[in-house]
């Protein structure tokens, strides 16, 4: 009898899952990358009888006979395909796309990213979201701990990818993918110190690859949510956004500007915001002068003028270029959108949590073909209400005047354009015609009813490869308009707390981007 090791080189795990190893030491690669545990590579001794002499039969009851062939207790190992293992990213991943909001976000690219389409640095990324989302979400401690080691490798990488030499910055293009993955990591892990250096790396990998490497999907989509994500970092801190620059408007759909999506339209409008509270903010801080510097104040005064003219004659502009984008739209879509009265029966207990939202009587309910004809929408008021604003803040005589005239000129010059209808055949109802509203009420009030729709139907959301990158901000904004009557507050908390991923949002206090700042009392009511 002599003992011989098997043939196999192979780790004890790869050899009875009967794949091929790697043979790394001290752990085989492919385990840990499959979830398995290796096994290590120390074989037991195996006996075999070696002698060619026949065994006679008397000598097979001999104890060392008998032993041999005494039957050995196995126990049952599920193949590698049935354990927990194997189907731990699906169900991570399927709860990850659970999340609407990240859904109608990631159009295109988070999709590409789970698949490993994007590179491993971006299925890594998606790994650690979806680990760490289910494991918080449903308290499993171990795949709160796996996301959290994945998304520090992430770190890492990325890191690393950043220092590289400027000259490979066109293929960088594929680092806004995993970027904007692990910043939605630091936001369900309130990590503000990973947010910053995020956004810090977004912008830094944008700037180097210019807009000409986001000229095809999905990494097109994926520009349109980083462009969306600085747009509200800009909006907090009051600084103007490079994005506001004509060229990262027009060359990534410069192949197909038909492909161009309403929203990133309206994204167009809303990242030349920023630029406007800079000098706002500018324009308020002339009044102030060190000591030994104070200059004549008929010269400061006679500046802030012409600055506070020149700050007004571009918030018209853009105002205007919102009503025409607004009759496109209504040309376009228009006839996707209906509205439809609310009836309940007196003491008839609702039939479903939808029929439980405490919908204002005097407002009709509004229905739309497609979500993104709603997202499409709340965003047009967003950009509205932040124009209104700050006309009623610089100019609260004119601004009623000044409305006018953008909304009659928008509806001029899309009456000249080719294959127009005659602007008494396109009609608005149910919702708000350009010009037609002078508080910024009314656009809070119609994103709200958008919202009564949007929250019955959020399944809806990233179907068809439509992307809302901004989902929640118009509501938010609407929140900070309609902070002081508590029956409009009571309404946005019952429509946000129809689902657990939107319950809560804005509820604590606080401003949307510091919006509320900008709201006088003459915006709210310009009538007394």
């Amino acid at each position: 009898m002599v003992g011989v090791a098997g043939r196999s080189k192979g780790c004890n795990t790869c050899r009875k899952r009967r794949v091929k190893c790697d043979e790394a030491k001290p752990q085989c690669y492919r385990c840990i990358k499959a979830g398995f545990e290796c096994l290590g590579y120390q074989r037991a001794t195996q006996w075999r009888h070696t002698s060619l002499a026949p065994v006679t039969a008397s000598r097979l009851h001999v104890p060392e006979f008998v032993d041999i062939v005494q039957p050995v207790p196995v126990s049952f190992v599920p193949p590698p395909e049935l354990s927990l293992d194997a189907f731990e990213r699906d169900m991570c991943t399927a709860h990850m796309f659970g999340n609407f909001v990240w859904r109608s976000y990631g159009t295109l690219w988070l999709n590409h990213a789970c698949e490993g389409k994007l590179g491993n640095l971006s299925l890594d990324a998606a790994t650690a979201l979806s680990q760490l989302s289910f494991g918080l979400n449903n308290r499993v401690q171990e795949l709160q701990l796996k996301g959290a080691a994945q998304y520090g490798r992430c770190l890492r990488i990325l890191a690393e990818e950043l220092r590289r030499d400027k000259a490979t910055a066109y293929d960088n293009r594929r680092l806004v993918v995993p970027i904007l993955v692990l910043m939605m990591v630091s936001a369900i892990q309130t990590d503000r110190t990973g947010a910053v250096f995020h956004l810090n790396a977004i912008e830094k990998v944008l700037m180097l690859c210019g807009p000409r490497a986001f000229q095809q999907q999905p990494l097109r989509n994926a520009f349109e949510a980083a462009r969306a994500t600085l747009l509200i970092a800009s909006l907090f801190s009051r600084r103007r956004i490079f994005l506001e620059d004509p060229c990262w408007q027009d060359i990534p759909y410069a192949l197909d500007p038909y492909a161009k999506p309403q929203q990133s339209r309206l994204l167009d409008v809303l990242v030349a915001i920023p630029g406007l509270l800079e000098e706002n903010a500018r324009i308020d801080s002339m009044g102030y002068c060190p000591e030994d510097e104070s200059p004549v104040p008929s010269l400061v005064s006679d500046k802030r003028l012409i600055c506070r003219e020149n700050l007004c004659e571009s918030i018209i502009v853009l105002l205007e270029k919102v009503f025409r984008w607004r009759w496109h739209w209504q040309r376009e879509y228009g006839q996707y959108v209906s509205a439809e009265e609310y009836r309940r029966q007196l003491n008839t207990p609702p039939a479903t949590d939808f029929e439980s939202i405490d919908t204002p009587k005097e407002l009709r309910r509004l229905r739309f073909d497609r979500s993104v004809h709603a997202n499409d929408i709340m965003l047009y008021n967003s950009a509205l209400m932040w124009l209104m604003t700050l006309l009623w803040k610089l100019k609260p005589l004119q601004t009623r005047s000044i409305i006018q005239g953008c909304a009659r000129h928008a509806a001029t010059s899309s009456a000249l354009s080719p294959q127009s209808p005659a602007l008494s055949h396109i009609s608005f109802d149910p919702l708000s015609q350009p010009g037609s509203a002078f508080s910024i009420r009314d656009p809070a009030l119609e994103i709200c009813r958008v919202f009564d729709w949007q929250c019955r139907h959020h399944d809806q959301c990233g179907a068809l490869d439509d992307q809302a990158c901004l989902y929640l901000f118009p509501l938010g904004m609407a929140r900070s308009v309609l902070d002081a009557e508590p029956h409009y507050q009571k309404w946005i908390d019952d429509m946000l707390d129809l689902s657990p991923i939107t319950a809560g949002y804005g509820r604590h206090g606080g401003s949307i981007v510091g919006f509320s700042s900008y709201i006088t009392r003459c915006a709210l009511y310009p009538d007394v």
